[in-house]
């Protein structure tokens, strides 16, 4: 009787062990920590907290601004909003950051990628306001 209670202590133990490390650093962690790789200007640290995908367009569009000296970011690294984060929703996979800024609440969003939470620029407005005739 005494080792069966042991054994479902150590199982209890080891599973919110494991949950809690399943999930790796929050999201509203990782996007601070992204913050902080902007203002060292280290692309390839920076891109680290993206989506696979997501990096690879800011590499791309980075490496053509360089190339043609036609930058469509004028700096990939003020993609991010300033602000404080407001609040944070988790949707299993997906998270979605409100971060309010001088003028509004500004959505990012969040997946689930290699155990981390990486950010989405497709949802950044930093983004689009080039082709929105707006100012990054």
């Amino acid at each position: 009787m005494m080792m069966s209670l042991r054994r479902t202590v150590l199982v209890f133990f080891s599973l919110s062990l494991l949950a809690v490390t399943a999930c790796g650093t929050p999201p509203e962690e990782r996007f601070t920590l992204a913050r902080a790789a902007a203002a060292d200007k280290d692309l390839e640290k920076f891109a680290g907290f993206f989506t696979r995908q997501s990096a690879g367009l800011l590499r791309d569009m980075t490496r053509a601004a360089q190339r043609s000296k036609i930058p469509y970011l004028k700096d990939p690294f003020s993609v991010l909003p300033e602000g404080d984060i407001e609040e944070v929703t988790l949707d299993g996979n997906a998270a979605l950051l409100k971060v309010k800024d001088k003028k509004k609440a500004i959505e990012v969003r969040m997946f689930m990628e290699n155990d981390e939470w990486s950010i989405d620029l497709y949802s950044l407005p930093g983004l689009w306001a080039p082709l929105k005739g707006g100012s990054q």
